[in-house]
């Protein structure tokens, strides 16, 4: 919630080998621009390892602004930024402002389902929490992206799409959104064998047995079974 805390965790990361910090801005609250941009720019100032920034604005409650992500990117502060706030404009002004700036700058889109637009754009990656079900899809769609095989990419993206209506199973009457799409992460990985237990951390409501049945059968539409 504080700089100081960030920097606590900043440090313990790279102590045990990380090459790279992902950083939100403050919550908990209200916090101006000026104090967003003091926030990273602190934190990089002392950071041992590269920062890259974190707009997840249905959590953190604010929106990083693109003109503030390239300004922190230009002076340097920023090696990257990873976008899941879902404003597909603003992200888009952050892939083609980037080329104008005088260092290396990482834009990579959050989103699970607009992975091919985002490429097409200039995006030059996805970190999407669905890859923890199908990382093996979401490689298919890069390598079709790069290759300029769009067609290919759609196919991949929209079958990714579907996959990803797991994040549904969840009774939306006893579980809010998150209890529904991690249980469904964590079920998927159990049922596919990548984890031995699917529980996720209270307070979070864990999926009924006909909630992992639903998410059973996304998998196999997927071809994942």
């Amino acid at each position: 919630m504080t700089t100081p805390r960030v920097l606590d965790h900043v440090r313990a990361l790279a102590e045990r080998g990380a090459d790279a910090a992902v950083v939100t801005a403050p919550f908990y609250t209200r916090t101006h621009p000026a104090e967003i941009a003091r926030h990273f720019r602190l934190v990089a100032s002392r950071s041992p390892v590269p920062v890259l920034a974190y707009d997840l604005p249905v959590s953190v409650h604010v929106k990083l602004s693109a003109e503030l992500v390239l300004e922190l990117a230009g002076e340097g502060v920023l090696a990257g930024l990873k976008d899941s706030s879902g404003a597909e404009g603003a992200f888009r002004s952050v892939v083609t402002g980037k080329r104008s700036l005088p260092r290396q700058f990482s834009v990579l889109t959050g989103s699970e389902l607009t992975v091919d637009s985002a490429l097409a754009m200039g995006a030059d990656g996805v970190v999407p929490g669905l890859g923890n079900v199908d990382p093996e899809g979401y490689v298919r769609l890069h390598a079709a992206a790069r290759a300029g095989d769009w067609e290919r990419a759609r196919a991949e993206q929209e079958r990714l799409c579907g996959l990803f209506g797991m994040v549904r199973a969840g009774d939306p009457a006893r579980m809010g959104g998150s209890s529904s799409a991690l249980g469904a992460f964590k079920a998927a990985l159990h049922l596919r064998g990548v984890i031995a237990c699917p529980a996720t951390a209270e307070p979070q409501i864990p999926l009924s047995r006909q909630e992992t049945e639903a998410v059973d059968k996304h998998l196999a539409a997927a071809g994942l079974l």
